[in-house]
């Protein structure tokens, strides 16, 4: 398998070719070749897939830069790693900022190899059933669109390449960027048809696959970021609703009933498909798509200076905010105190000792305790690898954009609304998801009310999980609320921490709801245009 994926990665430099060509010195037409033969039975078209799911996985992405590194948290919490400073991580950023060149590049790389498996799985001498080819052509399609979701979250329009590059010249490498909406419109169409050809969850079993839930589940969340700003398509509140209710009518996803249970799977490989509906896998038990360690955990973990067997070494790039530990009704919220950890680590002659914070200390020092290294069952536990999977897309989630979804295009809550938001803060209680209760529920079914309650629980509920920066880009709230933070953060306060937090804060501007275009790209594609105040 790993030849196979050798050769897909060779391929899927093509579009980046002018990178690529000085390191491998090949003929990239001998390539092209591969791409067009290739595919020619089931192993192989399993094999290309693999590779094409792989890319997420990529240091570049979920693998490392995202964990913490690229500011994607925006008010949840602040990167406190002093390898990041003046960088994206830390709001000074550059058109020639790696960590976003390389985003770019692994997305591209992603899109280049779904659409070489798209282009030749129809071959009709594959000797394959048509159920097998629908299935992995749906996945094919939600992965090209999710990559392409990837990139017009951070940069909006982008080019569209839907179709193999041929060749690796420059001049093959010009296409001007699509806007925006162009960009969305072709992620709509590709999640719409690949929802018609993969599995349900139920057959799938494994949250590292792409199922019918989690199409629908994302498509519910493409149309909330195309209802809110700057696309504001109000109409689109409709459409989200109308997908998550066909996960939640599945009759077949739930709540954990310990929150603390669903991140303890992640550490420990154990699928959980009713509550972690897609995620990315790594270093697997053998059945799953990728091939290599990540890290969760090590790069956004409780930090342990060690390396050892017991605990894990975890550097602490993400430390939190007390706006974060404020949104918490108290300790009987169970996400408290595990998502802003109240214990860090210390070296003590060679072992992890724990080490409580103060009770009233400032909350800005805590790490995100989300993702614990502590629980993992891997041996030995590596000093730059973990192999803890990270969810993408979890049920509550879902819930929580059908509550939303509905409460703006009806401007005010109904019984589903409130039922579904309540289901998730009972569960942060230990209380049955299911069963009314007093003490946790929700019931004011005004519009504002209940916009600011959804709005609140969502960070409560998946802080730390990438969907801050932007669910605040959507709401169009992002350049307020990092003012608020800064001016929030002890100023005379001479602590590292809080000269980093507001360092954090205060190199935002409003041109930072996107990133820009990479300088080489734009090199290399004269027919891109820079995005505004770039």
């Amino acid at each position: 398998m790993k030849n196979i994926l050798k050769k897909i990665a060779i391929v899927g430099c093509l579009f980046l070719a002018t990178s690529c060509n000085d390191i491998l010195e090949i003929d990239p037409s001998e390539y092209i070749m591969l791409k067009e033969t290739y595919y020619s039975n089931e192993t192989e078209l399993n094999y290309a897939l693999n590779g094409v799911y792989a890319v997420l996985a990529d240091g570049n992405l979920y693998g490392n830069n995202m964990l913490g590194r690229m500011g994607l948290e925006a008010d949840e919490a602040y990167e406190d790693y002093g390898s990041d400073e003046n960088s994206v991580g830390d709001y000074n950023i550059e058109s020639t900022d790696s960590k976003i060149q390389n985003y770019w590049r692994s997305c591209y790389t992603g899109i280049d190899r779904a659409n070489n498996l798209l282009i030749n799985i129809d071959n009709a001498a594959i000797d394959i059933t048509d159920a097998k080819r629908n299935d992995i052509k749906g996945q094919a399609l939600f992965l090209r669109s999710y990559y392409y979701f990837m990139l017009v979250t951070r940069f909006q329009g982008v080019p569209l390449v839907l179709k193999p590059i041929k060749s690796a010249k420059a001049e093959s490498l010009q296409k001007e960027r699509a806007t925006g909406r162009e960009v969305y419109a072709q992620i709509l169409k590709d999640m719409e048809k690949a929802a018609e050809l993969v599995k349900p969850a139920s057959q799938v079993g494994t949250g590292g696959r792409v199922s019918k839930s989690a199409v629908w589940g994302m498509l519910s969340r493409v149309n909330l970021y195309l209802a809110g700003h700057p696309y504001d398509e109000q109409e689109r509140y409709k459409d989200a609703m109308v997908y998550a209710a066909k996960v939640i009518n599945e009759n077949f996803h739930a709540l954990n009933p310990s929150y603390q249970q669903v991140f303890i799977n992640y550490a420990q490989d154990r699928y959980d498909i009713k509550e972690s509906i897609f995620e990315i896998e790594f270093q697997s038990d053998g059945t799953g798509v990728y091939p290599t360690s990540g890290m969760v955990g090590r790069n956004n973990g409780i930090k342990n200076p060690v390396i050892d067997n017991v605990v894990g070494l975890a550097i602490g790039v993400l430390r939190s905010t007390d706006y974060v530990y404020g949104l918490y009704s108290g300790p009987e919220d169970s996400r408290r105190d595990w998502n802003v950890a109240p214990f860090y680590y210390v070296n003590n002659n060679g072992v992890a000792t724990l080490t409580n914070w103060i009770v009233t200390d400032s909350k800005y020092q805590r790490f995100c305790g989300k993702f614990r290294r502590e629980y993992e069952t891997v041996l030995p536990k590596l000093q730059s690898q973990t192999p803890q999977n990270f969810p993408i897309l979890r049920y509550s989630d879902v819930l929580l954009m059908y509550a939303e979804a509905y409460n703006e295009y009806f401007k005010g809550a109904d019984d589903n609304a409130l039922r579904y938001l309540n289901m998730v803060k009972r569960r942060a209680r230990g209380l049955n998801p299911t069963q009314a209760n007093a003490s946790s529920d929700f019931s004011n079914k005004s519009y504002i009310a209940f916009q600011r309650e959804v709005r609140e629980e969502r960070p409560r509920e998946l802080c730390f999980e990438m969907l801050r920066k932007s669910d605040v880009v959507r709401w169009n709230v992002f350049s307020d609320n990092m003012v608020v933070r800064e001016a929030e953060t002890p100023q005379t306060y001479t602590s590292s921490y809080y000269v980093r937090a507001r360092r954090y804060f205060r190199s935002v501007e409003p041109k930072d709801m996107w990133w820009p275009i990479p300088s080489y790209e734009m090199g290399v594609n004269k027919k891109l245009v820079q995005n505004q105040g770039w």
